[in-house]
């Protein structure tokens, strides 16, 4: 009997040892078949990373190849546009040259009239100097008249080589411009004692610019008075003139733009709106010059040439 319990026994720990090494070999396998399957799906995952990255690098392949042939239709169009470019810029050197050659001919032409013009007034001033005062005077209006036509826009300095008193300059202009000869305003001519000094300057010119001044208050002066002072600044060294009438007046906001060529606050006067504009080119070209005196309130205007002495 305990034979046959001993065979039990060893049979059972036979099928024990035996079930024990199948279920270890099981566990083995599975732990392996799983390895194999992380393994497995390493490799799947990798292949389809590999799979994405062969697709991004085709398409910037694609890309890049888009972006070279629009960079090489780019520079066909550059290079097309420098070729007109050139083109374009030669062209216009070309009319620049043909432009230059004839505004240098015309220049010359220019100089050539204006000397021409310079010289024939220049014999006309001399042959009127050389006429009756009684008679030429009409004749030296339309001679100052051409001259400054011909001067209008020059800033060249004119020779100051007169020496004369102050209140000379004021009887010449007074003469010239025949304002004391007027039935319907009166006129006075005032001398300042400090304006006996003598002044350095071109007495014709100068006369002349103050003349134009005098016609300026003639004209827009329908009655009432004009006044011709004549005084002197001694620490600015300068002489003024100082012209005021009882005309129709000039708004302070008009006070810089009645100086410029061609303007006339009043149409109904005739003239072209160059006088002042003359006056103040030779006054400013003997180193002085012409204002409208913006403080004056009375009725009318005052305009106030400056001369250094």
């Amino acid at each position: 009997m305990i034979y046959i319990i001993i065979a039990l026994v060893l049979v059972v720990a036979v099928l024990c040892y035996a079930l024990y090494y199948q279920i270890k070999g099981s566990k083995d396998q599975a732990s392996e078949q799983e390895a194999l399957l992380r393994d497995y799906q390493r490799r799947v995952d990798e292949q389809q990373q590999l799979l994405k990255d062969y697709r991004s690098l085709q398409e910037n392949f694609d890309n890049v190849g888009e972006g070279y042939e629009q960079a090489l239709e780019l520079y066909d169009k550059m290079e097309e546009n420098s070729r007109k470019l050139e083109e374009r810029n030669t062209y216009l050197e070309n009319q620049n040259k043909e432009l230059q050659t004839a505004n240098n001919s015309h220049s010359e032409a220019l100089r050539q009239h204006q000397e021409f013009f310079q010289q024939l007034i220049q014999d006309l001033e001399n042959a009127v100097d050389k006429l009756d005062p009684a008679v030429s005077g009409p004749v030296a209006g339309l001679v100052y008249k051409m001259k400054d036509a011909t001067e209008m826009g020059s800033d060249t300095p004119i020779e100051r080589g007169d020496n004369i008193v102050a209140e000379q300059v004021a009887k010449r202009a007074v003469a010239e411009s025949a304002i004391d000869q007027c039935q319907y305003f009166t006129f006075e001519l005032q001398v300042s004692p400090s304006a006996a000094s003598m002044l350095q300057t071109n007495e014709k010119q100068a006369a002349h610019a103050l003349a134009l001044v005098l016609d300026n208050a003639k004209k827009f002066t329908t009655d009432g008075s004009v006044t011709l002072l004549v005084d002197a600044d001694l620490q600015d060294s300068k002489i003024i003139y100082a012209v005021t009438d009882t005309g129709m007046g000039v708004p302070a906001q008009e006070a810089e733009r009645i100086f410029e060529p061609n303007v006339k606050l009043n149409s109904y006067f005739d003239g072209q709106g160059l006088g002042l504009t003359f006056a103040r080119s030779i006054a400013r070209r003997l180193g002085g010059d012409l204002v409208l005196d913006t403080t004056h309130t009375d009725k009318g205007a005052r305009f106030v040439m400056t001369l250094p002495v």
